[in-house]
């Protein structure tokens, strides 16, 4: 499965990596309170960590 951040950066959807990463926190806590779980969520998981990472290296 193609990463999320991936195809955010093909769109017109910039945004700075920490308003991404909120918003994808915020999408997996939802995900979470319905005790939903599939590939998408564990991509969503990896592409939290990806950007983790990145912003960590900015700085």
């Amino acid at each position: 499965m193609d990463s999320i951040i991936s195809m955010d950066e093909l769109t017109e959807f910039h945004e700075p990596l920490e308003v991404r990463l909120e918003r994808y926190k915020a999408c997996l806590y939802e995900f979470e309170k319905l005790e939903y779980t599939d590939t998408y969520i564990v991509q969503i998981r990896e592409d939290i960590a990806k950007l983790e990472r990145l912003i960590a290296q900015q700085y």
